[in-house]
């Protein structure tokens, strides 16, 4: 009984992430993107506590047809509560192909906290994160510079013992906090994920991504396929 109650918890939460990631479709002009992404992941420990993740990201959109960004980050990340919650903080910088058909330079700072609890062969987090990102006002005036969000990730994965494959699935939500005009939930983002360990250090993960805006002037669906590589130390 104990364990058909545990699955009918976890069935319950994974319903419960599928009916949070449908954004309102009320807006009737939207349009729709495809595109890719290819990251590489490098995780390590500094000391017994703290830990280190670099990452670099290419991006590709417009139909996989246009390169959309370069992504160079830094996370730094320290445990509490027998590692069940971290406080991370994060820097990066991006060059970015914009809606003004030229590249910026843009750079990125945040911290967060992350709360994880497993049950068997599941696991379910929580991730709150503010994020700034500042750009280059030599180029350009912005109304708003740095745009400030306040994102929250509820995800859920699961790993069969002595299995190679992991499952995920999660759902973001970002609030624009420092617009006069539209401090709102302006993005919906949920990803489906499938992590492959090719041996103790090196992984392979494939994920599928959708983002949907809601709540601006022209919301745009964009629906992304990556991959990963991840090698931890």
């Amino acid at each position: 009984m104990v364990k058909h109650g545990k699955r009918r918890t976890v069935f319950l939460v994974m319903a419960l992430l599928i009916a949070w990631a449908l954004p309102s479709f009320a807006q009737s002009e939207r349009t729709t993107d495809f595109g890719a992404i290819l990251s590489g992941k490098f995780d390590a420990n500094l000391t017994d506590r703290w830990a280190i993740e670099i990452e670099e990201e290419l991006r590709f959109d417009h139909n996989c047809t246009q390169f959309d960004r370069w992504l160079n980050e830094v996370t730094v990340e320290y445990p509490f509560l027998h590692n069940r919650m971290h406080v991370g903080l994060t820097g990066g910088y991006i060059r970015r192909h914009n809606d003004k058909d030229y590249f910026e330079n843009r750079w990125r700072a945040g911290i967060d906290v992350n709360y994880a609890e497993t049950f068997r062969q599941f696991k379910f987090s929580f991730r709150s994160r503010i994020m700034a990102t500042f750009r280059d006002e030599t180029v350009a005036d912005y109304r708003v510079n740095p745009k400030l969000y306040w994102r929250n990730r509820l995800q859920a994965s699961y790993q069969a013992p002595n299995s190679r494959f992991k499952y995920a699935l999660s759902v973001e939500l970002h609030w624009l906090l420092n617009d006069p005009k539209a401090s709102v939930v302006d993005n919906v983002r949920t990803v489906l994920s499938v992590d492959y360990r090719l041996s103790r250090r090196q992984h392979l993960e494939f994920s599928a991504r959708m983002d949907n805006d809601i709540q601006v002037t022209k919301p745009v669906d964009r629906f992304y396929f990556g991959v990963t590589y991840h090698y931890k130390l």
